[in-house]
């Protein structure tokens, strides 16, 4: 009877001892249940109210892709409680459907705004005597044949030192460049009674073309110093001259030698200046023998009319340099004149592409903007319909919904409005560099 008795106290302490673990770990496993629901619950963050914070806060857990899985959508909104407030629904919402703003933005941030100025002309760049081969050189010799060219200085005549002068200067242009002759003032007389047949004397003795010594001598040899002065009228016919061999493969540059101001009553200041303006001639220059102080002024004008320089001098060995001084500076300043309009239209062009990339990446924004509504609309939708939300919260919660699109949208429009505003800043201190430069070049 003693080991029976001993047995059933064992196998009561066993079920007692058994009893006490199965419990154990029904309360730890009910314990681990709630741990782990306690980790599913997500933290919802506030939602920002502006809209810096709001291009942080995506992406949202449903956001990834560009539609939203409505099975997802109910079971994530499932976990709301009834009678929801506007403001957790929107901070829920937001925390499901706020969009990835990321990409969009780096492309505002990394935008390019600053433009390239190529480099200036010089005179020892290749590149400008590749522009010159292609471009047409054309000059223009004006030459005085008034009376007063008869003169003499410092032992020569005149009109005899200027026509040594040019046949040097024509024989050292380049063998493709052309030339012209017109003179003017060689018909008639000094005389009053000559003065009409002199003041419209002006005639091309050697039409444009390449250089050929023997021709050009013939047309030298054709006159000598004879009448008046007739500058402004062999300006404007030189400007016809021209205007019928001009183009865009074309450069022009005008001579004019003299001894003396205009005697048949024209405007020299203003043929020039148009014959300049008209963008057919580069540089009027013109080269004073002898000129007097009262005459000097008046060339001078003509020649800053014209957008050249004006040169006196006193013998022919002096014409020659001045001439060819002249004529290399006259092609420097049209090379960087041609570079400046060149540089500062593709500026120009190149803040329009600009400011059309910085459409670009607006539009692309309003489409993030436009695809992050469209979910937070779906939310709303679903949240109506499983009647978790009142009518007066879903009101409230639409109106966030739609001032966070609005805000967003001004958001982006500020951005863009800014970057075009930088561009076109950008750009005019590129063109203002470039027009420095050939301000300085032209000096």
């Amino acid at each position: 009877m003693k080991h029976v008795r001993w047995i059933i106290i064992l196998m009561a302490v066993v079920t007692v001892v058994f009893s006490g673990c199965s419990n154990d770990a029904a309360s730890g496993d009910e314990h681990k249940k709630e741990k782990s629901a306690e980790k599913e619950e997500p933290d919802i963050p506030e939602a920002a109210d502006d809209a810096e914070g709001m291009v942080d806060e995506g992406p949202g857990k449903l956001s990834a892709t560009n539609e939203v899985d409505t099975e997802k959508l109910d079971q994530e909104l499932e976990s709301l409680p009834e009678n929801v407030s506007a403001e957790e629904a929107y901070n829920y919402l937001t925390y499901l459907m706020a969009a990835d703003y990321g990409s969009v933005l780096k492309k505002y941030e990394k935008f390019d705004s600053t433009f390239t100025v190529g480099g200036a002309p010089t005179s020892g760049d290749s590149n400008e005597s590749e522009e010159k081969e292609e471009k047409k050189q054309h000059v223009a010799l004006l030459m005085d044949a008034s009376g007063s060219m008869g003169a003499h200085v410092n032992g020569e005549v005149k009109m005899t030192a200027a026509k040594d002068a040019l046949k040097q200067f024509v024989s050292d242009l380049p063998e493709d460049a052309q030339v012209m002759l017109r003179v003017y003032g060689h018909k008639g007389t000094g005389s009053d009674a000559d003065k009409k047949m002199s003041c419209n004397s002006s005639e091309v003795v050697y039409p444009m073309n390449t250089y050929d010594s023997r021709s050009f001598d013939n047309a030298l040899s054709e006159f000598e110093p004879a009448g008046w002065t007739p500058l402004a009228a062999s300006i404007k016919a030189a400007e016809k001259d021209l205007k019928k061999q001009s183009g865009d493969n074309t450069e022009s540059i005008v001579y004019i030698i003299s001894d003396g101001e205009e005697t048949c009553g024209g405007d020299p200041v203003k043929a020039a200046e148009q014959l300049h303006e008209s963008g057919i001639a580069t540089a009027v220059n013109i080269i004073g023998f002898d000129v007097g102080n009262e005459a000097q002024q008046q060339l001078k004008e003509v020649a800053e009319a014209g957008g050249g320089e004006f040169t006196n001098v006193d013998s022919g060995e002096d014409m020659l340099e001045a001439a060819e001084n002249n004529i290399s500076e006259a092609l420097q300043a049209a090379e960087m004149n041609m570079w400046s309009a060149m540089e500062s239209t593709d500026i120009r062009w190149d803040a329009i592409h600009k400011k059309d990339d910085v459409d670009a990446i607006a539009s692309e924004f309003d489409e993030v903007i436009a695809n992050e509504n469209g979910f937070y609309m779906d939310g709303f939708e679903h949240l109506q319909q499983s009647g978790k939300i009142s009518k007066e919260a879903a009101a409230e919660l639409k109106n966030r919904i739609e001032e966070r699109e609005e805000k967003l949208s001004k958001f982006n429009d500020n951005k863009r409005e800014k970057l075009r505003e930088k561009v076109e800043e950008e750009s005019e201190k590129a063109i203002d560099m470039i027009d420095e430069q050939r301000k300085k070049s032209n000096e």
